[in-house]
This record gives structure tokens, sequence and C-alpha cells, in this order.
């Protein structure tokens, strides 16, 4: 199955689209990316080959498969062209393969990936799906994950989470380049983690705890004061949070339009963190998540 190339110079949107909630609501956010940079925007389908050669014996038509996406496609470009996209800078296509493999070949020459946050299965509703963790660990450019629930509010700040060794910085510059589209000023966030267990957290005196999130602090400020050298015209504010950093990230994400996210993944597997995982599930704004 070919994908449509490109044959202008602007830049590209990319969104994975199933119909599914999250898929529409992702959708939506990426017509606003598209129109906010003047970008094309790309819907895919990846038909997931794995199903189509199950080994219980199930027989599928490839080609009612095709037929059934390019129409869910193009009910997707409808409501883009709806959205006030104009109907040259939209394309769609239908993709063969293992949904984040593809979608992230075919990050390579996109600006941003836009995808829903979420499993179809009601079952699986309490966390990120598998297509939108695999994408965090493999794609070539940013991705924005999306779920229906979220309350999707351009004009709040942006917030950036890092932490005291460095990691967020990536993130922080890649914010503040971006930050006419996304809010007018930028929240930095680091957690100073709480230890775990009920022992543990008791055991820590509140001078220590004080102590731990001023050198934190510190840190903070360090890195702020050097990115915001290079773009002093953007009020950036610092702050330090103490707890789980899933639990104080999501619950802040609340007041935000965005929450953006370094990832570093692990080496042999590629595999993103725990809390990374925890904030893509419980988040209550688009995640950003830079690599």
């Amino acid at each position: 199955m070919t994908v449509t190339e490109s044959v202008t110079a602007l830049p590209r949107v990319l969104v994975g689209f199933d119909a599914s909630d999250d898929c529409l609501r992702a959708l939506e956010h990426a017509v606003w990316e598209a129109k906010a940079i003047g970008a094309e925007l790309h819907l895919v389908y990846v038909a997931d080959d794995t199903v189509l050669n199950s080994a219980w014996g199930v027989v599928f038509d490839p080609e009612a498969i095709r037929q059934a996406a390019e129409a869910m496609l193009a009910s997707g470009v409808e409501v883009s062209k709806g959205l006030g996209l104009p109907a040259e800078r939209i394309f769609a296509d239908v993709v063969l393969g293992a949904p984040s493999a593809a979608l992230s070949q075919l990050s390579q020459s996109a600006a941003l990936v836009v995808v829903g946050r979420r499993s179809s299965s009601e079952s699986d509703r309490r966390f990120a799906g598998s297509t939108a963790v695999g994408l965090a660990a493999t794609s070539r450019c940013p991705v924005v994950v999306v779920s229906a629930e979220m309350n999707v509010h351009p004009g709040r700040p942006m917030g950036v989470a890092v932490d005291s060794t460095g990691r967020g910085a990536k993130a922080l510059d890649w914010a503040l380049t971006q930050h006419p589209r996304y809010g007018d000023s930028v929240e930095v966030l680091s957690v100073c983690r709480a230890p775990s267990g009920r022992f543990l957290r008791h055991a820590i005196s509140d001078e220590q705890k004080q102590q731990a999130m001023e050198v934190t602090q510190q840190r903070v400020n360090q890195m702020v004061a050097e990115a915001g050298a290079k773009h002093p015209e953007i009020p950036i504010t610092a702050e330090v949070l103490y707890g789980s950093p899933v639990d104080e990230l999501s619950a802040r994400s609340e007041q935000l339009g965005v929450l953006l996210l370094e990832v570093q993944t692990s080496f042999p597997t590629y595999s993103i963190g725990g809390v990374i995982r925890g904030v893509m599930a419980h988040a209550h704004c688009p995640v950003v998540l830079i690599r």
C-alpha cells in the first residue's frame, strides 16, 4: 500500500485515525495544529498485519478491510474540511503494518504526530494504548497524545516537566520556540519525588523535605535562566512540587493548555519510563512528548 507523498514544501502533521472517540479528538487537535503552523494534514489508518495473519485461523478479507478503512478516512477528511482546513492540504492513506512502527516510519517526514491516547477496548481505558506508548519511544518528531476526556484549552499556559538532572531541557527549548500557538507563558514544573511506602514517607522530616525541594529549586532555576536568556520576551515561571511525579503532574495538567515531557528511552528495549506512561494515561490536557 503506497503512501501519498507531499507535493508542496509545507510541513506535515500526521494523525493516526481509526474513528474512535480519542482519535476524533486527536483529529480535531491535529487540524488545529495544521492551521496554526500552515501545514498539510495526513490521516493514516494502519491495518494491523498481525490481525490479518491471525494464528487462530480466522480469515480476513484485505480488500474489505481496505474499503472500510477508506470509508472511515473519508469521514475524517470531511471532519477536517468542516473544521476549516482546505481540501488541498488534506491527505489520507491506508497502511499495512504494526500501528506504532508504521506511524514511526512516517514520522520521519512529519513535523508533528498526533494520536489518540487510549486503546479502543473498554477494559484498557485505564492505560495509554500500545500505539501511543510505542510511538512515544520511536517517533522521529514530537508526538501529541490526546484523549476525548481531555480539556483542550490552547490559551492556557504551557507546562514543561523537568528534573534536577537536566532532563527536560530539550522539551523546554522546544516549548519556547512553539509558544505563540500554545500559550503566552510557560510553567516549568519539577517534582521532588517522595519516598514510596508508608514507613519511608513518615521517616522523612519536614526539614529534610524542605532541603530537598530547595536544592531542586536551585537547579531548576538555573535551567530556566539559561533557557529564558534566549527568549527574554516569554514569561517563564518555575515551581517545585513534592510527591509522586505522576500524581503531581497529572493534577497540575488540569490548569495547563499542554504538558511537555522529554522522553529518554532505555536500551536495548527502547521502552519509556513509568512516569511518562503514567502521565500519558492520566493527564487532563494534551501531552507533548519530545525525544
